[in-house]
C-alpha cells in the first residue's frame, strides 16, 4: 500500500514539475515578445472537421452549410482563398459522403409496403385483430 502511495505522489510531482517548467517558458517567450508554439492544424484537418461542425446547424440548407465552413476556414487560415477553402470544403463533402456505405444493387431486397392488419387478416386465422 505504501509503495502504491509513493507511485502516485511521484507521478503527482513529476507532471507539477512538467506543467510548472511550461508555464515559465510560455511566461518567458511572452515577455520576451517571441510567438509561443501552437498546435498547427493543418487546412485539410480544418476543412474536414468545419464540414462535420456544419452538418449539425439544422437550420441552414446543404449550400449555407457549405458557405458558412469556407468562412469559417478562411478565418482560421487567411491565406486561403475563396476558391481553396471551397474546393477544400468540398473534399471534405466528398469523402464524407464517399465512406457511408452505398446498397449494392446485386443486394437489393424487394421491400413489401407495411399496412396495418383489418379484421380477419390475421395470419393465425383468428377474427380477431
Amino acid at each position: 500500500m505504501n509503495l502504491a502511495w509513493l507511485v502516485v505522489v511521484i507521478v503527482i510531482a513529476v507532471t507539477l514539475g512538467i506543467s510548472t517548467a511550461l508555464d515559465f517558458y510560455i511566461k518567458k517567450m511572452t515577455l520576451e515578445g517571441k510567438k509561443v508554439p501552437q498546435q498547427v492544424i493543418t487546412a485539410k484537418e480544418a476543412s474536414d472537421a468545419l464540414y462535420s461542425e456544419a452538418n449539425k446547424l439544422l437550420d441552414l440548407t446543404g449550400a449555407e452549410k457549405k458557405a458558412w465552413a469556407v468562412d469559417q476556414l478562411q478565418k482560421q487560415k487567411p491565406n486561403l482563398t475563396t476558391e481553396v477553402a471551397k474546393g477544400m470544403i468540398q473534399k471534405s463533402y466528398d469523402d464524407a459522403h464517399a465512406e457511408t456505405p452505398t446498397p449494392d444493387e446485386s443486394s437489393e431486397v424487394t421491400t413489401q409496403p407495411i399496412g396495418f392488419l383489418d379484421n380477419g387478416d390475421d395470419s393465425n386465422g383468428s377474427s380477431k385483430a
